[in-house]
């Protein structure tokens, strides 16, 4: 997939640098050139642009990339450069945004999705708190979500099915092994070391000890 980037500060680098991290074709845009340069060896193709203006944008060739992330915190330069991705036919354009009133322009300019980094980070980490043994936790209500656990050293070849029977009322989505996702598992498959049970519950149930004896 071929995605742009426009805008090169924190969040921008490190998005740009994921994604090609991903596989994807990545084209880095800012009008920084220190930020361009140190972001060019990690990615397909980094350019010293302004992103406000369409003219340098259609000659990046904007139009032809399948995503765009408007990466910028700048109101001014995050709306003027969702309206040139609009005007170059973009289909499917994500942005950044730093407050609500951002937020609901950037939305009425046809953003796709809004992304408040803080926030988001801000919100995700309050849950985790709350379920802290968790390695990793999605929230999809205000109390109720998916959690990521590794599990107990004396789960360690006994089977699954012998250890959701000590995990109370969590609902067992899955089980990460490497880089497999076992997607329902043979409950008397053996629990290896290193993997990772993927629970959904209550926030309070997915909190407490994970063993119940």
């Amino acid at each position: 997939m071929q995605v742009a980037v426009l805008g090169l500060g924190r969040f921008g680098a490190h998005l740009a640098e994921a994604l090609d991290d991903l596989g994807h074709e990545v084209l880095a845009i800012d009008i920084d050139e220190g930020n361009v340069h140190e972001l060019a060896p990690k990615v397909t193709d980094a350019r010293i642009a302004d992103i406000t203006d369409i003219d340098a944008l259609r000659a990046l060739s904007l139009g032809e990339v399948d995503v765009a992330v408007v990466a910028t915190a700048d109101l001014e330069a995050s709306v003027l450069a969702m309206m040139n991705l609009r005007q170059l036919d973009v289909e499917v354009v994500y942005a950044k945004a730093s407050s609500d009133r951002h937020q609901r322009i950037l939305r009425l300019l046809g953003a796709q999705r809004v992304i408040r980094p803080e926030w988001d980070g801000a919100e995700r980490f309050a849950h985790m708190i709350r379920v802290a043994t968790a390695s990793d936790f999605l929230p999809l209500t205000a109390n109720y979500g998916i959690g990521v656990f590794p599990v107990l050293s004396n789960w360690v070849g006994q089977s699954i099915g012998w250890a959701l029977e000590r995990t109370g009322e969590r609902r067992l989505i899955a089980v990460v092994r490497g880089d497999e996702v076992l997607l329902n598992p043979v409950m008397t498959e053996r629990v290896r070391v290193g993997d990772q049970f993927v629970f959904s519950a209550l926030d309070e149930l997915l909190g407490e000890p994970l063993e119940r004896r």
